[in-house]
């Protein structure tokens, strides 16, 4: 995904969780008890707050910023390049001692990672991310990339495929240093130790950075982190935390293990010189903090969070609340699935008086979406078992309305945490599967608030449901009625697909077909296909992305790097809009069953993908219901069409402006004598058929455009396929042969080609093939455009499905553009991120090669 449409999506997502006052919210001007807060005029139970120890009331604390601004003042504005604050160098020492280390203090985590990690991981090293680390840490391995180290992706589901990386990285790098959380800030999984120490064992030059920002001060020795308590410092690790959150003061700390690393990046560290440091009040607040630390009156801090803590997971259990995995965190994050649905249950908690965070894209997977809790020491067991109880009620009552089962969270949820072992404390479980309700039965709670999903009434029309997998079992009349003229999928059409596309030797030639109608009132109101196959991740980014992407395909010798198994609504073979959608009738009613049947079909097929494509552009209905049901919406290139309403070719011409009519003439029409044109096809009484060696001369022609075509980069199709088409009544294939008088073969061989689809006056070429030593010159490529449009006219049609790619030239030749986007739903970001990755790398060197 491109930058522009990431941050397009965001928004769209953000903004109707802010619509919802779920996020982007202002506390009331009133003062705060403990977790209870004012928002909108009432007070609610937060959730939200990361201060786990509620230490950011405490006497000493809040006496350390008094007695810092009135010896130091509000600010001492002086980077510390030059001079710090006189409080900098005992607080430094105190963090030193609390973790047996060399500790420098950063003006907040982030910048502590942009300053740590580029000077640590130069071009000489090679950095693994943990794919689920902490955002800032992907960023300050931005910084690392454009210095020229080597910085891999391991799935956080799939951790033990680091082993093998790292290995092989180790052979090659100065240091390999491997990047994850201690207690990951979303889903509250902890950081496998056993596993990191057998990444240590791997060889001497393997490193370990590890952000244990959440996982400070509430756990163990000095409040050090829960990270520290498994794993103590030593001199193959750096540990960064937070002086925030349970710390309750402001800032990071990077700890590193000898004092010359530290120096580096006090140093080189880019942050570290440039930026403004933490101003006296908060740094008062934290050494007074650190001095708490180092006390024993911590240790009474961090076991009455515990009691809450275990009280929360003993509340929960009674509940059978769908929780993602049990252990000692503060963090709870309990699984919905949708954002629609994590929006909906959290809106009706606000409504009950709790404020709980949700946790949807970008900070996790699209599908796994859910509410996250903080738990801190300041929460009583009863506000604690209020909220539970609350997110019970609200849970049942949305999810029994969605139709979401606790088998349907498991599925979504499989691997969302890493198999390399059982994680920190040996207690942890994941959720149990429960095939009935997700939470117990209870009485509705009634908000009156405003919901993105169709009302009662709409959803309790009665819709029949017939799907097949082959589209002998559906009505041929209805199919050619509803979907005969999108893009090239008629009834016969299908027929054909079927045949080829099965017992294939390759596997992206093996798709699994799934016809869709619903009828209202004995009517159609919804028809549709999908088909399951394999697909490029990069089938739509820019060329420049997808030259990149098959590059490191060759180079990896592996054809199938970041591909993935989707289900798609339409095929490969076809564009256009496969969604026939009556928006007289219940649409939304009947696009909530087809999106709960594309759901169940992608679970059993173990698909990673859901994609609604070649939909309008411009249809902000669309947009609202299938961002809450978990959609990303991806713009696609613009469709091509041209309008065969003319007489002759003056009347053709007429329709261009000056320019273009010009053009036509001197490049195109005036170079159509060089050709001759055949047409071969069922339709078409031809003294002769073409040979097996010609059609295969024909495939050949279609690779060579294949190979070249990055800007729509899908798996090239099958010999068979070709042979197939030639003789299906819907098609013909047009062969273009260069006049050996005008430099063409001796033998008459074709040049050029097309395959179009015919049905009901709409004509689809599909695809086409060339001779690129006759376009240049000869202008094969334009000359097959024209006589696409030229056999239109002929055989009467009334317009032509011109597709995607080559815009300019097609609008050329009086093409209209029609935008069009995709929705696509994606049960893991890992091979998105990847792909990020590979277009950060190309924007970088097309900016070196630029200066």
């Amino acid at each position: 995904m491109e930058t522009s449409e990431y941050l397009s999506t965001v928004e769209s997502i953000l903004s109707i969780a802010r619509n919802k006052k779920l996020t982007f919210q202002f506390c009331d001007d009133s003062p705060i008890q403990d977790r209870v807060i004012h928002m909108h005029d009432r007070p609610v139970v937060s959730f939200s707050s990361c201060s786990y120890l509620g230490l950011e009331k405490h006497p000493a604390l809040i006496q350390g910023v008094h007695d810092a601004v009135d010896r130091y003042g509000t600010q001492f504005s002086s980077s510390r390049a030059y001079v710090s604050a006189p409080p900098y160098q005992e607080l430094e020492a105190l963090l030193s001692q609390m973790f047996n280390g060399h500790a420098l203090v950063s003006s907040s985590t982030t910048l502590g990672h942009q300053s740590a990690l580029p000077v640590l991981a130069t071009e000489k090293d090679a950095l693994v991310l943990d794919h689920q680390v902490h955002t800032s840490v992907h960023l300050a391995s931005k910084l690392v990339r454009s210095g020229g180290g080597d910085v891999r992706l391991v799935k956080h589901g799939h951790l033990e495929k680091a082993y093998d990386l790292i290995q092989e990285l180790s052979k090659k790098n100065r240091r390999v240093w491997f990047a994850c959380d201690g207690v990951y800030s979303m889903f509250g999984d902890l950081a496998p130790i056993s596993f990191l120490y057998e990444l240590l064992d791997i060889a001497p030059n393997v490193f370990l950075y590890v952000d244990d920002a959440h996982g400070m001060s509430w756990a163990g020795e000095h409040g050090r982190g829960k990270f520290s308590m498994h794993m103590p410092m030593h001199d193959r690790l750096v540990l960064a935390t937070s002086l925030n959150k349970a710390f309750s003061a402001a800032g990071g700390c990077i700890v590193f293990p000898s004092a010359d690393w530290r120096r580096s990046v006090e140093t080189c560290g880019g942050p570290q010189m440039f930026s403004g440091p933490i101003q006296p009040p908060m740094v008062g607040a934290a050494l007074a903090s650190a001095k708490l630390h180092l006390s024993d009156e911590i240790y009474e801090h961090q076991a009455l969070l515990q009691k809450r803590v275990a009280f929360t997971n003993e509340t929960i259990k009674k509940l059978s609340l769908p929780l993602l995995v049990e252990n000692d965190s503060p963090i709870f994050f309990i699984r919905m699935g949708a954002p629609k649905v994590s929006m909906l249950v959290a809106e009706k908690m606000l409504a009950d008086g709790y404020f709980v965070n949700i946790s949807v894209y970008p900070s996790v997977p699209m599908k796994r979406s859910g509410l996250r809790l903080a738990i801190t020491a300041l929460h009583s067991e009863e506000e604690i078992e209020g909220a539970l109880r609350s997110l019970a009620r609200c849970a049942t009552e949305v999810m029994e309305e969605h139709g979401v089962t606790r088998n349907d969270l498991d599925n979504l949820f499989a691997n969302a945490l890493p198999r390399v072992e059982k994680v920190l404390d040996e207690d942890s479980t994941v959720g149990k599967k429960n095939n009935e309700k997700v939470v117990p039965l209870s009485s509705s709670v009634k908000t009156g608030l405003e919901l993105d999903v169709p009302s009662n009434e709409e959803l309790d029309v009665e819709l029949d449901f017939f799907h097949a997998t082959s589209i002998l079992d559906v009505d041929e009349d209805l199919w050619n009625r509803t979907l005969g003229v999108v893009g090239a999928c008629n009834w016969e059409t299908m027929r054909s697909y079927e045949r080829v596309f099965s017992g294939q030797e390759l596997p992206e030639n093996n798709w699994d077909f799934h016809y869709v109608v619903m009828k209202h009132e004995g009517k159609p109101i919804c028809v549709t296909m999908f088909t399951c196959l394999l697909s490029k991740d990069d089938m739509l980014s820019r060329e420049e992305i997808s030259k990149a992407v098959e590059s490191k395909r060759n180079s990896k010798d592996d054809p199938y790097f970041l591909t993935s198994k989707a289900l798609m609504m339409g095929t490969m073979c076809s564009e256009g809009n496969h969604l026939f959608l009556d928006r007289t009738g219940p649409w939304r009613a009947a696009l909530m069953k087809l999106i709960a049947f594309a759901e169940r079909a992608s679970n059993d097929a173990d698909a990673d993908r859901i994609i609604f494509r070649d939909l309008p552009g411009s249809d902000p209905q669309m947009d609202a219901f299938f961002v809450s049901h978990g959609f990303l919406k991806v713009p696609m290139l613009p469709s091509q069409y041209v309008d065969v309403d003319w007489e002759e070719e003056d009347g053709f011409l007429d329709k261009l402006d000056a320019k273009k009519r010009w053009h036509a003439r001197r490049y195109t029409i005036s170079l159509a004598h060089m050709y001759e044109v055949d047409a071969f096809g069922p339709m078409h009484e031809n003294d002769r058929d073409l040979s097996d060696d010609q059609i295969k001369h024909l495939y050949q022609l279609y690779r060579n455009v294949a190979q070249t075509k990055f800007r729509l980069n899908v798996f090239p199709l099958p010999y068979k396929l070709f042979v197939e088409l030639l003789h299906n009544p819907s098609w013909e294939t047009v062969v273009l042969r260069l006049k050996p008088s005008h430099g063409g073969p001796e033998d008459h061989t074709p040049v050029a080609f097309f395959v179009s689809h015919i049905q009901d006056g709409h004509y689809t070429p599909f695809v086409c093939g060339l001779d690129y030593n006759f376009v240049e010159n000869q202008g094969a490529y334009r000359q097959v455009l024209y006589q696409i449009v030229k056999r239109a006219k002929v055989l009467q049609m009334d317009v032509v499905h011109f597709g995607m790619d080559a815009e300019f030239l097609k609008r050329r030749l009086s093409a209209r553009p029609v935008e069009l986007c995709s929705y696509v739903q994606v049960n893991d970001h890992y091979n998105g991120i990847v792909l990020n990755d590979i277009i950060s790398e190309v924007g970088l060197r097309d900016k070196q090669k630029a200066s």
